[in-house]
């Protein structure tokens, strides 16, 4: 060991962002995990490294005894006499042993524990760096594509993408840079990972937050977002400045914002509604672009029934009911669509029956 060493231990942890310190701890832990590789579990070692000259000193670790009846944790007096007059029964004396002496094998685990190490202070370093980002929007390379995981070459480190957290009509292309929302750090030993996203509504969140400075600084409010990733978007928004338009401020000049987000999410359509304090006002909105007649509210039930023109019907209800459904979550409101002029045992018909709850108690 020399001044190599420390060389290549300071130029990785550098390229890495990893404290020496891990690898060094990293070093000496590997080096007596080679040792009792050899020697057996019980055997004591120690391990010193000297960080300027990067010279390794190990250290067998032997108790003082009248009769040795381990010879691997035990020397005898007369032995230890040998090293220094003044030990006595009990002591524990320090051997320096040559680092040379450990076997190919031991060798192979102290590079393998080191590596590991080295590894695992790299993921530790990217979590903690991408801690300061969670919710917010990173760029990344596609660097694998596996059945349920994409691997993301991130500004640091790799991360994952789930196939739950995928959108499912995107194909993810090897070497192509997408957006992504850093959407949860896992920081356990041994297992610390970046989580990525594209499907969450956090991530349409984060979009209209670069893209609507207005958003940004707060003087528009997303009140809701209502998501099927994909397919179609609701986002309810509202105004903390007067005489500001808040749908307005969304779509740009143009169009230009809304069509940032929307080519972002690509086949995904996006309908910005306007928030508001009345509930029926908000059923309203939300059923955009279909033009409503009548919201029949059901306060106690937070039920509705919408009624609209004939040509409204497919419009309100959206292809495979999206759109009502949509407008329901974003509402919190379980809404029915009927045409203008259903009697009324059909609207009663219409309404929506609320599953029952079941509540289990553990006995």
């Amino acid at each position: 060991m020399s001044n190599e060493l420390i060389t290549a231990v300071n130029q990785i942890c550098a390229e890495r962002g990893i404290d020496p310190a891990v690898i060094f701890t990293a070093l000496q832990t590997a080096m007596a995990d080679a040792y009792q590789k050899e020697n057996g579990e019980d055997a004591r070692v120690k391990v010193e490294i000297d960080k300027l000259s990067g010279q390794f000193h190990m250290y067998v670790v032997k108790e003082v005894v009248k009769t040795v009846t381990d010879e691997k944790n035990q020397l005898s007096l007369a032995d230890a006499k040998k090293y220094s007059k003044e030990v006595k029964v009990g002591d524990e004396l320090e051997l320096e042993i040559p680092v040379g002496s450990l076997g190919r094998i031991a060798a192979q685990v102290a590079k393998y524990t080191v590596m590991s190490k080295i590894r695992d202070a790299e993921r530790e370093a990217m979590v903690e760096f991408y801690s300061q980002r969670l919710g917010e929007i990173v760029t990344g390379k596609v660097q694998g594509v596996r059945a349920d995981l994409i691997l993301v070459e991130l500004e640091k480190g790799v991360g994952e993408m789930p196939e739950n957290e995928q959108i499912k009509a995107e194909f993810y292309e090897i070497g192509k840079r997408y957006r992504f929302l850093v959407k949860e750090l896992i920081n356990e030993e041994n297992n610390r990972h970046v989580i990525l996203s594209r499907s969450d509504e956090g991530f349409v969140r984060a979009l209209f937050a670069m893209e609507v400075p207005e958003i940004a600084n707060e003087q528009v409010e997303i009140k809701g977002i209502a998501r099927f990733a994909g397919m179609r978007s609701k986002v309810a928004v509202a105004s903390n400045q007067d005489g500001l338009d808040p749908q307005g401020a969304c779509i740009g000049q143009r169009g230009m914002r809304i069509n940032a987000i929307m080519n972002e999410l690509g086949e995904e359509k996006v309908d910005i509604v306007k928030w508001d304090l009345d509930i029926v006002e908000y059923i309203k909105n939300a059923l955009s672009p279909a033009n409503v007649l009548d919201v029949k509210y059901n306060h106690t039930r937070q039920e509705a029934v919408v009624v609209v023109a004939e040509d409204q019907l497919s419009l309100a209800i959206g292809r495979e009911g999206t759109n009502v459904r949509l407008a329901s979550i974003l509402t919190g409101v379980e809404i029915s669509v009927v045409q203008e002029g259903t009697s009324e045992e059909v609207v009663e018909a219409e309404k929506p029956v609320k599953k029952k709850r079941v509540v289990t108690k553990k006995k």
